[in-house]
């Protein structure tokens, strides 16, 4: 829950915990006070619910932008056609091969040099690369660890 709070830290309008008991209500409820974008990083049946909830809940013909980017809990999905007839919502891909390379090295470069100047910040911490082995399989997934090689050693 640490990892939700920081989020609202950061700016998140809205935060909807995946295993809220009222999940469907609570994504309903978000889609009704106006949703444009939803990153999604997860498809399977989460991708369904929130497709599903933007479709019943998602003010009339106020368009929804749904980017997948990524399957963490399944590969396929099962969304009823009524979904896409019904609502707003533009469906797209993110990845390589979805835009052209030479704009989206653009876009990457763009996010770069407007992360300092905003504030961006992550979670990071720094360790030995030598320590690869024990800190990969112990890391709890709220921040990123940078490996570091030794610096060789030019006074000697």
């Amino acid at each position: 829950m640490r990892a939700l709070a920081a989020l609202r830290e950061i700016g998140a309008d809205e935060i909807v915990a995946l295993g809220d008991p009222d999940l469907n209500g609570r994504l309903e409820r978000a889609f009704a006070s106006g949703v444009d974008v939803v990153i999604d990083h997860l498809w399977g049946v989460i991708a369904e619910r929130i497709l599903i909830a933007g479709a019943r809940a998602g003010p009339e013909a106020r368009p929804i932008r749904f980017v997948q980017v990524g399957a963490a809990t399944g590969g396929e999905i099962t969304l009823p056609g009524a979904v896409l007839r019904s609502s707003a919502i533009d469906m797209m891909g993110s990845g390589i091969g979805s835009i052209p390379m030479d704009r989206l090295v653009a876009a990457i470069c763009g996010v770069l040099h407007a992360a300092a100047p905003g504030g961006f910040r992550m979670a990071t911490k720094t360790a030995p690369l030598a320590d690869v082995e024990w800190l990969w399989a112990e890391d709890g997934g709220t921040q990123r660890t940078v490996f570091l090689l030794a610096a060789p050693n030019h006074l000697d």
